[in-house]
């Protein structure tokens, strides 16, 4: 056979060719995405143009049918819809994966692709926060809105800003990846579905063991230093991200997608790391973080990474074989 077939547009959004193999990362949170669109033409080995398949195309069924359908294709030109179904995935609570098979046919000489799209519903935007009023998706939160801490008061907001990483940017540099804290990873609930936070974002977590070693009943770890590769792993899979900071007047715990989570803190190195405007918003409301002597004590005591991988270990390799026990601080 002197071709092979390939998803020549992207549809898109990126999407990766491989020679036998098409995927996708499709983020639903706060995107509004529906569908996903592609266009399989035929590609000579020895190089040259896309062309059509002489004897058209076919199409397998999805892996599964619970989170989207293939609602159009055409045989003649390869070109296919396929409908997400966000409520579904939504109330799965994790990210889930649809694959089907587009086959091409020269003259009786055929080639196969299969279709990965990886139905992503839980990036740094549409994370839940809890509020006075309920679970609000942290990009529609604004300056003023109440929002209840993990010890059950009600604080407004100061502000809030974000910040796009793009492809590029997460390809230069490996540490600017999300962590995903998968549902229930941290005890039952916690979180209540994924959660994407960024590396250094910290997690609060009460148990005996951090007073043994910390000499603090409760504390918080970066994000990163609960990494096990499996219930908390590096998102690597992801073409963009947009981080959230939600600051109030005092470092506060949140409850994210009902998992304790620590407020922006306004430290010299955070300024630092803003975009200019962004970091002069910040100033004009707190005018004391200027000179770095304005600084908010963190709500509680905060590990450095290599603190917080220890305390990891030595949650995981307690001999009871319990679950993580994480508790809301109260």
């Amino acid at each position: 056979m002197g071709y092979n077939i390939s998803e020549t547009t992207g549809a898109s959004g990126g999407g990766s060719a491989g020679l036998d193999t098409w995927t996708l990362n499709v983020t639903l949170n706060g995107t509004g995405v529906t569908t996903v669109s592609g266009d399989f033409d035929e590609i000579p080995l020895g190089g040259g143009g896309a062309t059509e398949a002489s004897n058209g195309y076919s199409v397998g069924a999805p892996s599964t049918s619970d989170f989207g359908t293939i609602t159009s294709f055409n045989a003649a030109d390869g070109t296919f819809t396929f409908t997400i179904d966000r409520a579904a995935v939504f109330d799965s609570g994790s990210d889930q994966t649809v694959t089907f098979t587009v086959t091409g046919d020269d003259g009786g000489a055929s080639d196969t692709d299969t279709v990965i799209l990886n139905l992503l519903i839980c990036v740094a935007r549409g994370t839940l926060i809890e509020t006075a009023s309920g679970p609000v998706p942290v990009e529609d939160l604004r300056r003023g809105d109440m929002v209840r801490t993990a010890d059950g008061r009600a604080q407004p907001v100061r502000w809030i800003g974000s910040r796009r990483v793009s492809a590029f940017e997460l390809a230069r540099d490996p540490a600017l990846h999300p962590v995903r804290i998968t549902a229930g990873a941290l005890g039952a609930g916690r979180p209540a579905r994924d959660l994407l936070v960024s590396p250094q974002h910290r997690v609060l977590i009460e148990d005996w063991r951090a007073e043994l070693m910390f000499g603090e009943g409760a504390v918080l770890v970066p994000a990163k230093a609960l990494v096990d590769g499996t219930s908390v792993r590096i998102e690597a899979g992801l073409n963009k991200v947009e981080y959230f900071h939600v600051l109030f007047d005092a470092h506060e715990i949140m409850l994210t997608e009902g998992l304790p989570t620590e407020s922006f803190h306004p430290g010299q190195y955070a300024l630092r790391e803003m975009d200019r405007a962004a970091r002069d918003e910040v100033l004009r409301l707190f005018p004391d973080l200027a000179d770095g002597q304005g600084v908010p004590p963190t709500a509680c005591m905060a590990l450095r990474p290599w603190e917080g991988r220890l305390l990891r270990g030595a949650l995981a390799d307690r001999a009871d074989g319990v679950a993580l026990d994480l508790r809301m601080a109260s």
